[in-house]
């Protein structure tokens, strides 16, 4: 009996470690022997797909030194973004821009028969994308993209555990009304809203809809608006993975401790 309570007690408080969305970060690696040409090696994956925003991370797993550019070995490098030298074991990171939007070839200065490309695209349906929303709570690991579509742009998005809440920071000039969309993880803030706030005022003009576990959210906003905050029914992370740990391992104490005490007793 002890032990049914203590895996389900286990599996309930690791649940919040399985959630995540809309990879953010594309690991490009060097292999081992590719230095070689007769290994027929070159990047890994050699063809990739990712989205403005996104960053390519690549890295050294062989034993010399390698040096990464964006071009082709037949036309040259086109400038931009060249990782210098690699040595083994070092990475280098690039981050996506509107203007890599299209087939991003890159290749090895030192060993041009290593190539690669990834197929950039802007952010589904036109949404812009915010990264590692959620790092500012917990242990910062656990954290969310979060896509959203509006004439203003999002600056900043922190949560705030005591309110369960989503807070959001929004610039850009302009002289019409308009809607703010987002595609919420459930992971990350959980319907149903209690509410929404404008400036600090509440307003239940929004509605939101249920999408593949997200929930879309569409918030009409004027052009001086500058704050915005969804109150839901649970943020994340509200505990850490440390902390979440920790207390596992206390209840599993305590339950093994109120089995051996009445033994005690009887002695």
């Amino acid at each position: 009996m002890y032990k049914i309570v203590i895996v389900v007690a286990a599996v309930v408080l690791l649940i919040p470690f399985a959630s995540n969305s809309f990879a953010s970060n594309i690991e490009i690696d060097i292999h081992a022997g590719s230095a070689y040409q007769n290994q027929h090696l070159t990047f890994y994956p050699p063809s990739s797909s990712a989205y403005v925003g996104d960053t390519l991370e690549f890295g050294n797993g062989d034993t010399v030194m390698h040096d990464v550019v964006s071009g082709t070995p037949s036309t040259g490098a086109d400038g931009k973004f060249d990782s210098g030298t690699l040595n083994p074991g070092q990475y280098y990171s690039y981050t996506l821009t509107e203007y890599d939007v299209g087939t991003l070839h890159f290749y090895d200065k030192a060993y041009p028969w290593m190539t690669g490309d990834v197929i950039v695209q802007e952010a589904p349906g036109g949404y812009k994308v915010i990264h590692d929303v959620g790092s500012d709570v917990g242990d910062g690991k656990t954290t969310f993209d979060v896509q959203y579509m509006s004439i203003k742009n999002i600056i900043s998005a922190n949560i705030g555990t005591k309110d369960k809440s989503l807070n959001l920071v929004l610039v850009g000039q302009t002289n019409q009304s308009s809607n703010l969309v987002l595609n919420l993880p459930t992971g990350l803030i959980t319907p149903p809203f209690f509410g929404v706030q404008l400036d600090g005022q509440f307003t239940r003009n929004f509605t939101e809809t249920d999408q593949q576990g997200m929930t879309v959210l569409t918030i009409p906003i004027t052009p001086i608006t500058e704050q915005v905050s969804i109150v839901g029914t649970h943020v994340v992370p509200e505990f850490g993975p440390i902390a979440v740990l920790v207390l596992a391992i206390s209840i599993v104490t305590i339950m093994l401790f109120t089995r051996v005490m009445p033994n005690r007793i009887l002695e």
